[in-house]
């Protein structure tokens, strides 16, 4: 791409202000260019995908790293780059791979053959034609000895060996037998393993759950795994029941709810009850659904491509667009396409017609919280809330102090988040003075309890110790520990509750929660929601 100073697009920013139904206060999306390369002015570049919040650029030259306002994070000095996974990516010089932190600090030698992202804290790596794994500081801590792999999920990671796939922990202590002639990685609980051509599933115990009889599985998402039997293609839930039949010509894992299939041609979505949401009508492909939209391709005289929120709603049409005597469309190529990853899209565009002199062919969409938002906390705030943190009850205005009840939602939110479960369906009300749903929620889930004589008080402010409180029963919830104390380190400890003393020491020494100033806790005192909402992300990214 030639380097130009990007302007706004006219025909793109018709997508701005539009509402996302998936979100809570509602989301917009607005147009930025792409960011000025600090010292690459008078040179071309072209820019990727932001991942980590970091993307990368390529110079003619050599590939490093930016960040959103154009600074070089990492320099131009390698040949190939690949985005950042749990704060390291993978870059190669010489044909040789190798890992750099966000600082661009190298954890190993460019010395590997091949290699992957990291996942649960390790990376598949290749050296000699074998395969091992290496930790966050890049040491080697299960030796290059297997044929085959796959990155750890859920603990555990297939590999293969002698002609075999197994399973092993992240001590490299064999798992589950190498007995299967294929397999997949753990999700939800459960793998796909093959055996003498067909596929079934198995818990982390070994033991079968679904029997093998399937043509081909797939990973578990949303509590279902496409399978494929006949040449069509249908889902299991986690007990092994076909719960959708096989009937599809084509389709895609489930996310975010939904799953893309194909019938005669067209493409639409499944929920997960195997009910069409989206008709298969208008498009030849819908891709996976990531932070509440999903790519769409319609085939004509044109190959065009917008987006959809959940409800069908196109707020990016796949049209050819007009502007300054040009036309042009939105590119992509299925399982290429566009996608948004932490609130943001790379949007290529193809020239229909018109000069190419001032036509734009890469900008970026961004997703922003529509509501009342500091300007100190916005890019946090908009991180948590395309994480998925933000519940449905917080209104427009982020400034305010947040409620118990409000509190209550946002810890659900953070728990059915990072643990990938659904909370349980709500009973009765333990409480006489609320029957909200998501109270009853937290309250089964061990998050909240009441304030005495059978209240709650949910439109009380949650004070930072209840807070702290809170956040440390989601974390033991996660399976966690919260460590005994005697004391905290603030100098108003005299004035924290025994029963958060735990809770706020916990929370304090992992950087989630901090003081007012003065080495003060104030345990008293009062979070906004903008304040709850950071907290909850750094949670997020600090104890996933």
């Amino acid at each position: 791409m030639k380097k130009k100073v990007l302007s706004l697009a006219l025909a793109l920013a018709l997508c701005l202000g539009l509402t996302v139904p998936a979100f809570a206060a509602d989301m917009k999306i607005v147009e930025v260019p792409v960011p000025a390369v600090e010292g690459y002015e008078k040179e071309d570049y072209n820019t990727g995908e932001f991942h980590e919040g970091l993307a990368p650029f390529m110079t003619t030259k050599a590939v490093g790293f930016i960040d959103w306002t154009g600074k070089v994070v990492i320099p131009a000095e390698y040949e190939t780059v690949w985005n950042f996974s749990e704060g390291f990516a993978r870059v190669a010089k010489n044909d040789k791979i190798g890992y750099i932190d966000r600082t661009g600090k190298e954890i190993t030698p460019l010395q590997y053959s091949a290699a992957g992202d990291f996942s649960n804290g390790m990376a598949a790596v290749e050296k000699g034609g074998k395969w091992g794994f290496i930790d966050k500081t890049g040491k080697e801590i299960i030796p290059c000895a297997y044929d085959d792999g796959y990155s750890f999920f859920q603990g555990l990671a297939a590999v293969e060996k002698g002609g075999k796939w197994g399973f092993i922990d992240k001590t490299g202590k064999e798992a589950i037998p190498f007995q299967y002639d294929d397999a997949l990685p753990f999700s939800q609980g459960l793998a796909g393993v093959q055996k003498n051509g067909k596929w079934g599933f198995i818990d982390k115990a070994g033991e079968t759950v679904a029997d093998f009889q399937y043509d081909k599985a797939y990973i578990f998402s949303n509590g279902l795994a496409r399978v494929k039997e006949g040449g069509k293609y249908g889902y299991i839930d986690k007990t092994g029941e076909l719960v959708i039949p096989c009937t599809f010509e084509w389709a895609l894992n489930f996310s975010e709810g939904l799953a893309s299939i194909r019938q005669n041609g067209k493409g639409g979505c499944i929920d997960t009850t195997g009910k069409i949401v989206i008709p298969c009508s208008k498009y030849i492909y819908i891709a996976p659904f990531s932070e509440g939209f999903a790519a769409v391709n319609v085939l004509g005289t044109q190959n065009l491509w917008g987006f959809i929120d959940k409800t069908g709603k196109e707020v990016v049409e796949p049209k050819l667009y007009t502007e300054n005597d040009m036309k042009y469309g939105i590119a992509g190529v299925p399982g290429k396409e566009s996608t948004f990853h932490d609130g943001s899209a790379r949007i290529s565009r193809f020239l229909n017609d018109g000069s190419e002199d001032n036509f734009v062919p890469v900008v970026y969409l961004k997703l922003t919280v529509d509501a009342k938002v500091s300007d100190w906390a916005r890019e946090q705030v908009d991180s948590a809330a395309v994480k998925g943190l933000m519940p449905d009850c917080l209104g427009d205005d982020f400034t305010v102090n947040i409620t118990r009840a409000e509190f209550a939602a946002l810890a659900v939110e953070l728990y059915e988040t990072m643990s990938g479960e659904t909370a349980p369906a709500p009973g009765e009300s333990p409480f006489t003075d609320t029957s909200d749903p998501v109270i009853i929620q937290a309250n089964a889930l061990g998050i909240v309890n009441g304030k005495g004589d059978g209240k709650f008080a949910p439109s009380d402010p949650v004070t930072r110790q209840e807070a702290a409180l809170m956040l440390s029963r989601v974390y033991t919830r996660l399976g966690g520990e919260i460590p005994k104390v005697e004391a905290t380190t603030f100098a108003d400890n005299g004035e924290i509750s025994n029963w958060a003393m735990d809770a706020v020491a916990f929370m304090a020494g992992k950087k989630i929660v901090n003081g007012v100033g003065g080495n003060k806790f104030d345990p008293q005192g009062n979070a906004s929601i903008e304040q709850a909402l950071i907290i909850a992300l750094r949670m997020f990214e600090n104890l996933k």
